[in-house]
């Protein structure tokens, strides 16, 4: 019988991204479209805390972070510059009948203003205050016109 090929999860999500028109490239999204056409989105995971982050105004940011909501410890908005950046949604993603296997949440923040927000995430358990923060998650977006 033959062995199914493995493929990591980046060549699958740009194969299929790919396939409806988009192109994967360097964690951004972009839309096939006029030459001049905004971004679509730019993608940022865990490795990208601390980073420093140029984006157009109006172009979208997805921070998307690794947890187990089983454990109690979820990723939350810490803090965000609400004159420069504009939260959209929160999305959370697990696996269907996985009790205890974790998934990821991801953030959605929009470049609302010219000039330099910062976003802060914070991973705890939220009944436990402040105190039970396991990890933070701080970008910053430089928004130009």
């Amino acid at each position: 019988m033959r062995q199914p090929k493995q493929i990591k999860a980046t060549e699958f999500l740009s194969s299929a991204l790919l396939g409806v028109g988009f192109i994967c490239f360097q964690s951004t999204v972009y839309c096939a479209g006029p030459k001049d056409a905004p971004l679509a989105m730019r993608l940022l995971v865990e490795s990208d805390n601390g980073r420093t982050l140029d984006i157009r105004l109006s172009e979208s940011v997805r921070i998307s972070l690794l947890e187990n909501a089983t454990s109690g410890y979820r990723w939350a908005i810490d803090r965000y510059d609400e004159q420069i950046i504009e939260a959209l949604s929160t999305e959370a993603r697990y696996p269907a009948n996985s009790i205890g296997v974790g998934g990821e949440v991801a953030f959605i923040f929009k470049g609302k203003k010219v000039g330099t927000g910062e976003i802060a995430l914070k991973h705890w358990r939220h009944w436990e205050g402040d105190s039970s923060v396991t990890r933070r998650f701080h970008v910053w977006l430089l928004v130009r016109p």
